[in-house]
């Protein structure tokens, strides 16, 4: 660990044969440096990060990302469903074993670990950049700011409830490292931990990994050491939705796919907020409209 800012933003992206994760986390990093006007820390692999110098300009490589933290990591298999709309579907790779490692990888002091999905439309989680411990997102909506599946807020049917890995803030105290140790123990003995909770076992999620250690946390520290974004609600566009247009910086319109009756979308404005695309080939369909917003 080599702290070299104060404050700054962290992205992992890993890339694979059907998505461009560091295609995606150049979009992620625009979107935070220009609502948050923080340095962005890219976490990434050599393979990857050659495919980024040979498809971007050099001006692009010098000024995208402001810092690079190339690792070696043999990530264990996890292939992952993924869905674009209701009616089609992929398998991928889903590298995520070594996120509880941004301890090690961040940079900065204080450090806001967002997913390459997660795009930041507003300020509003520099409001926490200061803040002691641990934040992230105990509760999502969906596009039509209704609850997400029920496997989406608990563990099991009568399990913990979910914490999100998809925004992470964490400054250098003693207890945000329990956080981190207590992370990388639960990921060592995910198996274990699997048949504890009765969570579903065909892949490892780091969702399920924070909600664990949150769990375990409840009784060993102060109750607010782990915060979550003032109960702010992280939207969650899901992969059976759809990004149709992009109109300017807050206005972006979806198809809303319904969870029970997949053959019915209505059509939702969007604004105000950051927001979760976890469609990420539909981001990919509009990039260089986002490119486009993310300069302006």
């Amino acid at each position: 660990m080599n702290i070299e800012a104060e404050k700054g933003v962290c992205l992992f992206a890993y890339n694979n044969e059907q998505i461009d994760y560091i295609n995606l986390a150049v979009l992620a990093a625009k979107f935070a440096k220009k609502h948050l006007g923080l340095p962005v820390c890219v976490i990434t692999d050599e393979g990857t990060y050659s495919w980024f110098e040979q498809s971007n300009t050099d001006d692009d490589i010098e000024n995208l990302f402001d810092y690079v933290v190339l690792t070696n990591v043999e990530h264990p298999e996890n292939t992952r469903l993924h869905h674009d709309s209701p009616w089609t579907e992929f398998t991928a790779p889903f590298q995520n074993s070594n996120k509880h490692m941004i301890w090690e990888y961040s940079p900065f002091e204080h450090t806001l670990l967002i997913d390459i999905d997660y795009f930041l439309k507003t300020d509003f989680l520099g409001n926490f950049m200061d803040a002691p411990g641990v934040h992230m997102f105990n509760n999502a909506v969906n596009l039509r700011n209704d609850h997400p599946h029920f496997n989406e807020r608990f563990l099991s049917s009568q399990g913990i409830p979910m914490w999100w890995s998809t925004v992470v803030y964490f400054d250098r105290s003693e207890i945000s490292k329990l956080f981190f140790d207590t992370w990388a123990h639960v990921a060592d003995n995910y198996n274990y931990y699997q048949m504890l909770y009765n969570f579903p076992s065909n892949l490892f999620r780091t969702d399920y990994c924070v909600s664990i250690v949150v769990h375990i946390l409840n009784g060993m520290v102060p109750s607010n050491a782990i915060g979550n974004f003032a109960d702010q609600k992280m939207v969650n566009m899901s992969q059976r939705d759809d990004l149709c247009e992009v109109v300017d910086q807050d206005n972006w319109i979806f198809l809303s796919n319904d969870n029970e009756k997949n053959w019915i979308d209505i059509l939702v404005n969007h604004k105000g907020t950051d927001i979760h695309l976890m469609n990420k080939r539909s981001v990919q369909r509009h990039y260089d409209k986002l490119m486009e917003i993310s300069n302006g």
